[in-house]
C-alpha cells in the first residue's frame, strides 16, 4: 500500500473537499473578507485536510502491511489471523471480523471433510479386509486343485485361475496399503531390522509368485555379513515395499529367457544400499523421471499390462514417510535397477 494508490482511493473524497474550499474562498471574497484572513483560513483548511489523510494513511498502511508480511511468511497462511492485533479503525476491525467468519467456517468445513474422508478410509480397509478373507481361500483352493490335477490342460486352465486370483490380492493389497500410508506413522513400527531377515521374508512372501512365472530370485552380498547388518525401519512397509518391486519384475519380465530378480545389497559412503535388479524389458528414458508420479502408466504399461500407475508411486510416498532414499535406473530392453538406501547416522547399525 502506497500514499499514491491511497489517494487514488479517496478521489471522491478529494473532490468534495475542494469543491467546499473553492465555495467557502468565493463566498469569504464575495461578503469582502480580509484576503490574508482568506488565506489563513483556506491553509489551515489544506493543512487539517492533509494531516488527516496521512495519519488515516499511516495506520492502514501499518495494518495492511502487516497482513501482507505475516501471509508471506507463514506456512499456512490461513493462520494469519492468529497473528494479528486488534486494528484500531472501522475498516480493519470489520475486515478481521470477517476473516474470523470465514476462518470459522472453513475449519468446520474442513472438519466435516477429513470426517467423511477419515469414515470412507475405515470403510475401505475395513470391506478389504472382508475381501482378503475368500480370496485367500480361493487362492488356496486352486492351489490344492492344481496340485492333485494331473490332466495337464485342466492344470493350464488353474494356474491362469491361480494367477488371476493372485493379481486380485495383489491389487487388494496394494490399495490397503494405499489407505493405510495417508496415516503410515500411526501404523508403523521403527525398529533395527537384520537385512538377512528382509531379504528372506521378502523371499518367502512373494515365493510363489516368482515360482509360478518362472523367475529365479537371486541375492548376492560381495564379502558382506547380512546377518550382523541391520537397518532402521518397519519391517513389514520395507517388505511390502520390495513386494511392490518384485511385481512390477514380474509384471515386465521379457516373453522368452531366463528371467530372474537379483537383490544386490552392499555399502558404500556411509550407507547401507539394498538393490532390486531385473532382466525384463526395461523402461523408456523418457519415462524414468515420471514413473513415481501419482497414475503414471508409461509406455510399458500401455503396451504390456493395464497397469494403475501407483504401485511404483505409493513405494516412494512410503520410503519418504520412513525416511528411506529411492531411486530408479533403467536401460530398455535390458534391464532395471531400483535402489534403496539407508543412511548411515540415522538408518543402520552393524553389529
Amino acid at each position: 500500500m502506497n500514499f499514491k494508490s491511497y489517494l487514488k482511493d479517496k478521489i471522491v473524497e478529494l473532490i468534495t473537499a475542494s469543491a467546499v474550499l473553492v465555495i467557502t474562498i468565493w463566498l469569504l471574497v464575495a461578503f469582502k473578507v480580509n484576503p490574508v484572513l482568506i488565506l489563513l483560513l483556506a491553509g489551515l483548511f489544506v493543512m487539517s485536510l492533509l494531516g488527516i489523510f496521512i495519519y488515516d494513511y499511516n495506520r492502514k498502511k501499518k495494518f495492511f502491511n502487516d497482513i501482507k508480511e505475516k501471509v508471506s511468511r507463514l506456512d499456512k497462511a490461513y493462520l494469519v489471523l492468529e497473528t494479528l492485533d486488534t486494528p484500531d479503525f472501522l475498516e480493519g476491525r470489520l475486515i478481521v471480523d470477517t476473516l474470523y467468519e470465514i476462518d470459522k467456517s472453513m475449519a468446520e468445513n474442513v472438519a466435516l471433510y477429513q470426517k467423511q474422508s477419515r469414515d470412507f478410509s475405515e470403510y475401505i480397509e475395513m470391506w478389504l479386509h472382508e475381501v482378503k478373507l475368500p480370496l485367500s481361500a480361493i487362492s488356496l483352493k486352486i492351489h490344492n486343485l492344481l496340485l492333485s490335477e494331473e490332466d495337464q490342460n485342466k492344470n493350464a486352465e488353474f494356474r491362469k485361475l491361480l494367477a488371476q486370483t493372485r493379481r486380485i490380492e495383489s491389487l487388494v493389497n496394494q490399495v490397503l496399503y494405499y489407505v493405510r500410508s495417508e496415516n503410515v506413522e500411526k501404523d508403523y513400527h521403527i525398529s533395527k531390522v537384520s537385512v538377512a531377515d528382509i531379504v528372506h521374508d521378502t523371499a518367502m512372501t512373494y515365493r510363489e509368485n516368482l515360482q509360478d512365472n518362472d523367475m529365479d530370485y537371486l541375492v548376492e552380498t560381495g564379502a558382506l555379513n547380512i546377518e550382523k547388518i541391520k537397518v532402521n525401519t518397519d519391517q513389514k512397509w520395507l517388505i511390502f515395499i520390495m513386494g511392490q518391486l518384485i511385481s512390477n519384475s514380474i509384471k515386465y519380465k521379457k516373453d522368452e529367457g531366463e528371467a530372474y530378480v537379483r537383490i544386490v545389497v552392499s555399502e558404500a559412503e556411509g550407507k547401507v544400499n539394498i538393490s532390486l535388479e531385473d532382466n525384463g524389458i526395461g523402461i523408456p528414458e523418457e519415462d524414468l523421471k515420471r514413473v513415481f508420479d501419482k497414475s503414471f502408466t508409461g509406455q510399458n504399461g500401455l503396451d504390456r499390462t493395464k497397469s494403475t500407475g501407483m504401485g511404483l508411486y505409493i513405494v516412494k510416498e512410503l520410503c519418504r514417510k520412513l525416511g528411506h532414499e529411492i531411486s530408479i535406473e533403467s536401460e530398455q530392453g535390458k534391464w532395471t535397477r531400483v535402489d534403496l538406501s539407508f543412511s548411515d547416522n540415522e538408518f543402520y547399525d552393524v553389529v
